[in-house]
């Protein structure tokens, strides 16, 4: 490409976002466009420093994706179930907003969209975890997306965060000893846990276009 590529990242001063546009700003490679509901946050306030382009935007609502999507070639999306206006609300909008993205990014014209998902809870577990919302949901958007015909997609599954140990999952003192419990469901005696720092997403997403741009 005679010009850099324009990239959308959304929640682009969260964990998966946040880590996909440093890692993209840190190459100089590519102009980007760093979507967030709050453009004069701390974080946002950082990522226009290091040359973004900092751009206001609610994934539920529809004007403002279409004004986000324009003129872009790439898009990193992810949609955020622990949103207020989600969780405890609505569960069915991460999906609705996730099909509508799609819907624009089509009529956009966009090239390549990688789509955050996770696998169906049902199909996995052989129906033994039916309908896990937010794993149900964002299936349901990549299968939609499928059928879509934009260009060239890629679907990112990501485990568990290490992050969340300490966040969502707090180590408690247990004891007059001082020892430290950390308390984390298990469904099976021998689950395993599979862990990702979720800083390395973006380097992983960078190393994924590298391959690409070379051989596509």
């Amino acid at each position: 490409m005679s010009q850099k590529p324009l990239i959308i990242v959304s929640g682009a001063t969260g964990a998966q976002g946040g880590s996909v546009v440093n890692s993209l700003l840190a190459t100089g490679l590519y102009k980007i466009r760093a979507l967030t509901r709050n453009p004069n946050s701390d974080k946002a306030k950082a990522l226009e420093s290091k040359g973004a382009e900092v751009f206001k935007c609610d994934l539920s609502v529809r004007e403002e994706v279409e004004n986000a999507l324009s003129g872009a070639d790439i898009a990193w999306i992810v949609t955020n179930f622990l949103d207020p206006s989600i969780i405890g609300k609505d569960p069915g909008e991460e999906e609705r907003q996730g099909k509508m993205i799609a819907d624009i990014a089509k009529e956009k014209g966009l090239n390549w969209l990688i789509y955050s998902s996770l696998p169906d809870s049902t199909t996995e577990s052989g129906g033994k975890y039916p309908d896990v919302t937010h794993f149900t949901g964002k299936n349901h958007v990549e299968q939609y997306i499928r059928k879509l015909g934009i260009p060239n997609v890629t679907f990112a599954y990501l485990s568990f965060y290490s992050q969340n140990i300490g966040t969502f999952f707090l180590p408690l003192i247990s004891n007059e000893n001082g020892e430290i419990d950390l308390v984390i469901p298990y469904f099976e005696e021998n689950d395993q846990l599979l862990l990702i720092d979720v800083r390395d997403t973006g380097v992983r997403i960078i190393i994924y276009l590298f391959i690409l741009f070379i051989y596509c």
